[in-house]
């Protein structure tokens, strides 16, 4: 197949050096890069108060990890959770072991037992700038403490989507790996709307059903939902091409 990707560098190119083992031919294009976020000076006064560790994102990690290094700091030896498979994989890379979900969303980390056991605790979650506030709320209602930490700010970049579209058509671009809902929203934005006959045939992949409801909202076909969002998992929604 020949899959468009979407996320940032380096991701993108891993994912890309992986769909390429399994015989796909897939287009490299990101729409955003991940910059250092705003609150990542707060870190560590936030670690020193906070015995609870929830990641949202592998770029939360990466970005807090790249800073903590810079600043000769490490991790404290505290509980600590991902979202997913990609995001517990980032944690690994930076020396921790976490745990999380089969469900790789909000709502599995509420559901691991573990999360029954908050009230009274102080709670930080590494993030993005935005995103939901579901998982605090639920936290909250629990009995728990809850921080954010803003670890990396998302920087859409300016793009021509008529241009893509023209650049996509003739690469033959037949599917797009869709990673979060943020991603699903501004390409859809970009996308022509008077080319929607050609780019509703795209096969989308998603990592959740959460994003997968997105992508039913936009009046699109239903898509393959991937077991998470890391590239094995969208390697294995693809599948191999002989």
């Amino acid at each position: 197949m020949r899959p468009l990707i979407l996320r940032p560098h380096p991701q993108a190119e891993a994912l890309a050096s992986q769909l390429r083992r399994a015989g796909h031919d897939p287009v490299v294009r990101p729409l955003l890069e991940v910059i250092p976020g705003r609150e990542l000076s707060d870190l560590p006064e936030h670690l020193a108060h906070h015995p609870w560790l929830i990641a949202i994102s592998a770029a939360a990690v990466e970005q807090a990890q790249r800073w903590l290094h810079s600043h000769q700091l490490n991790w404290p030896p505290t509980p600590t959770f991902a979202v997913g498979q990609a995001t517990a994989e980032a944690w690994h890379q930076a020396g921790r072991t976490a745990r999380y979900p089969d469900d790789a969303r909000s709502e599995g980390i509420l559901a691991l037992p573990e999360m029954t056991l908050v009230a009274g605790q102080r709670v930080l979650i590494l993030r993005g700038d935005g995103g939901r506030e579901w998982l605090a709320e639920q936290l909250r209602a629990r009995g728990a403490r809850v921080t954010y930490c803003e670890c990396y700010q998302r920087h859409w970049l300016p793009l021509d989507g008529q241009q893509l579209c023209s650049q996509w058509r003739t690469a033959g671009v037949d599917s797009v790996i869709i990673s979060s809902g943020e991603l699903l929203r501004r390409l859809l934005s970009l996308l022509p709307e008077q080319q929607r006959d050609w780019w509703q045939q795209w096969r989308f992949i998603v990592p959740s059903h959460r994003v997968a409801e997105l992508v039913l909202d936009a009046g699109l076909p239903a898509p393959t939902i991937a077991t998470g969002a890391s590239h094995s998992a969208f390697c294995q929604a693809l599948g191999h091409e002989e």
